[in-house]
């Protein structure tokens, strides 16, 4: 009887086991096309491949989302969606693929992609030329009354035609005094110089003849003058550290070819078209490549070693105004003489 009653139990229990419900196993998702951190350029058309597979079903959709904005779906296992960017601003972007089973199951795949525009100058504005003793030459504008320099400079002798002192090794420029007239060019790469320009101390370019005959080192109010320009009030303008509201995003170069994301405001409807050189320290060292750009006025901070000095940053929309020490490697821009 014993015996019986082990069967009849041990046949329950397996009808009982099998008559439970099955787990449901995950669907797998991939985003196969763009890859995660791709660089896409705005006006592209962004195929966005996407493969699902269920390993106890059947795959029953695929949906694709930008930034949580649903774009597409399909009633398949894999789905091929056109992103057309003509009208998408440049910044990242998270491209999302829902992948669903027939048992209501579901995944997600996320890649992050950033989408860019063409750097440059401002295609919709009109820009004139000048030309260094080096024979460089560099696109200028007008911006109200006055007239700037679209590009940084990038000369190595001062217009009577003597040299300004190169400096590479950074043990030596920690030696430079405050009044040392030197130059370089960021880690000391010639290429750098070629797209950024060169970093100068501050001797080197407040001295006169550095920047192209008829244009000189803009003064702090000069600054000022371009800043109140672009939506800047007085009182703003003098005030120390970061100031106004959008400033420096209109005259940041568009776009990521220079400037590391999110390059936050950076439209250039000036045309002035700021590119991040970074600078170099007074101990010698190089930062800030992609990130900041940094520019010496000709105003020296009263009974210091230090200078009025510009910069603008890749998270920021606003334009920093502080003193530094003179032997710091910055960024020149020239503005031109009045006549």
């Amino acid at each position: 009887m014993k015996y019986l009653v082990r069967i009849v139990l041990a046949v329950f229990l397996v009808l009982n086991l099998s008559c439970k419900e099955k787990e449901n196993v995950i669907p797998t998702c991939d985003i196969l096309t763009p890859a995660d951190g791709d660089k896409v350029m705005q006006g592209d058309q962004v195929k966005i491949s996407v493969v699902a597979e269920d390993s106890d079903g059947t795959i029953v959709g695929i949906e694709v989302y930008i930034d949580g904005v649903e774009m597409g779906r399909m009633e398949a296992s894999s789905y091929e969606y056109i992103w057309d960017t003509d009208d998408a601003l440049e910044g990242e972007y998270i491209i999302s693929a829902v992948a669903r089973d027939d048992s209501d199951g579901g995944v997600a795949d996320n890649i992050t992609v950033l989408l860019d525009v063409a750097g440059g100058l401002n295609p919709d504005l009109s820009y004139g030329k000048v030309t260094d003793y080096d024979g460089n030459s560099y696109s200028t504008l007008e911006i109200g009354e006055q007239t700037w320099m679209a590009e940084n400079l990038r000369v190595t002798h001062y217009a009577d035609g003597s040299a300004i002192p190169l400096v590479n090794d950074g043990t030596a420029w920690e030696m430079l005094e405050s009044s040392a007239k030197a130059y370089c060019w960021f880690e000391n790469q010639t290429g750098n110089g070629d797209v950024y320009g060169g970093l100068y101390t501050w001797a080197a370019a407040a001295n006169q003849g550095v920047c192209p005959d008829g244009w000189h080192l803009p003064g702090d109010a000069e600054w000022k003058e371009l800043e109140i320009y672009l939506g800047m009030t007085q009182d703003q303008a003098d005030k120390p550290d970061w100031r106004g509201t959008d400033e420096g995003g209109q005259i940041k170069e568009r776009g990521f070819s220079h400037w590391e994301a999110p390059n936050a405001g950076g439209n250039n409807s000036s045309g002035f078209t700021v590119i991040p050189g970074g600078f170099r320290s007074p101990k010698g060292g190089f930062y800030s490549l992609g990130k900041d750009a940094t520019f010496w006025t000709a105003d020296e901070e009263i009974n210091t070693d230090r200078a009025w000095y510009r910069a603008i940053n890749f998270e920021k929309e606003r334009v920093y105004r502080h003193y530094n020490d003179k032997n710091q490697g910055l960024s020149v821009r020239c503005v031109k003489d009045l006549i």
